[in-house]
């Protein structure tokens, strides 16, 4: 499919918002325009003043909330979303949100739940999903951990921007959501957290569990179990750029790390920029619609990005490893993951376990990335963790 049928395919924006790069226009770049819209839901889009006066973690407002279907069918459980004070990727003080359940035979323990949003709109978040969609999750860990009897916290830790893929924003977020789940006098949650995510909540989950030590060193964590963990976004073009069915989700994550670089959107040249523009609120379902496009970011840009400052300094920033977590971390990867290279995650291990890190790396044939989603390796890794002492 053209880039051209795409952009007719398309959601409609003014054509004042699509204007192209100031490097292809002459004008005075505007980015903006490529940012995600309210949700519609006047909890969710509210705006906050934040300091770095202020702790991390600190809530700023919070509500009851009813989930919808399938998981209030499934599960008993109460839940509140609270918004509380975060840092962007630079240390900046944002307001983000995380929602809290905490089931009706609550254990004690408490699980990190690090969705993969996979998206850019705020309407892709955990927040709007539970509460405004028939949201199914698939597979159904939410389920899984309430019936197991853990409180599950579920954050938006791509921030106000929705920077979808970026690890140092998420890995921020996934932490100071936790600080504010137990700072919450209406959850009344205490005791030790696991974090747990695949795919795109890996990134999340891996970026919390080495940030720990410096960013969040007071919190209780036992364990991080991350699959299908993109630890290395240089690896992803080879798999994913411009190569179906995976594209589109490449160029969202292209667009989401972007929104979190300063310069980099200005890569863009005015095909792409409008591109950017139309799908600035796009979801799951717009990367499964539009992943057999095989369109490579190179054709929305002015020039090859990878050979730019900005795009080398991009891959050297989200690359995972800068740091050691000091918690068990356990990874679990397909051997024919045709998305993901296990090298990324094969080379991650290596490195921490040389800094001392206790690290467990499963590879599976358990089929292509979707499907090593659905094995229970990282809920089992979670019951390990937060296992109660033996009495006596």
């Amino acid at each position: 499919m053209a880039v051209g049928a795409l952009l007719l395919l398309a959601p409609h924006v003014p054509a004042a918002a699509t204007e192209g790069s100031a490097a292809g226009t002459g004008k005075a770049f505007d980015e903006t325009r490529f940012l995600p819209d309210p949700s519609g839901d006047p909890y969710l889009d509210q705006r906050f003043t934040t300091t770095n006066a202020m702790a991390n973690g600190t809530i700023l407002a919070s509500r009851p909330v009813t989930i919808g279907a399938p998981l209030a069918l499934t599960s008993h459980f109460s839940a509140w979303q609270i918004w509380f004070k975060s840092t962007d990727a630079d240390g900046a003080p944002i307001a983000a949100l995380t929602t809290v359940l905490k089931p009706a035979g609550w254990n004690g323990r408490i699980v990190s739940n690090n969705f993969a949003i996979d998206g850019l709109g705020a309407a892709c978040n955990p927040s709007y999903q539970l509460t405004h969609t028939f949201s199914i999750e698939a597979p159904d860990v939410t389920r899984q951990l309430l019936d197991r009897g853990y409180a599950v916290v579920m954050t938006d830790y791509q921030g106000p921007r929705m920077a979808y893929g970026h690890g140092p924003t998420e890995g921020r977020e996934v932490l100071d959501g936790i600080r504010a789940a137990l700072r919450s006098p209406d959850a009344g949650l205490s005791g030790p957290v696991a974090l747990l995510g695949y795919s795109g909540g890996g990134i999340a989950t891996v970026w919390a569990a080495q940030l720990h030590p410096t960013y969040a060193p007071e919190l209780d964590l036992v364990g991080a179990a991350a699959g299908g963990a993109p630890t290395d976004l240089g690896l992803l073009p080879a798999t994913m750029d411009g190569k179906p069915p995976a594209s589109a989700f490449y160029l969202m994550g292209a667009f989401g790390v972007a929104r979190a670089t300063p310069e980099a959107l200005r890569l863009l040249s005015p095909v792409g920029a409008e591109l950017a523009a139309r799908f600035k609120n796009s979801c799951v379902h717009a990367g499964l619609l539009f992943g057999p496009a095989p369109i490579p970011i190179g054709a929305l840009t002015d020039g090859s990005p990878y050979d730019t400052d900005i795009a080398k300094a991009i891959l050297r920033d989200t690359r995972a490893g800068q740091q050691a977590p000091r918690i068990p971390i356990y990874f679990w990867h397909g051997i024919d993951d045709e998305f993901i290279p296990l090298s990324g995650v094969r080379n991650l291990a290596q490195e921490w376990r040389a800094r001392g890190v206790d690290v467990t790396l499963d590879e599976l044939s358990c089929g292509g990335h979707v499907t090593c989603a659905f094995v229970p390796n990282g809920i089992q890794a979670v019951d390990r963790w937060l296992a109660p002492a033996p009495a006596g």
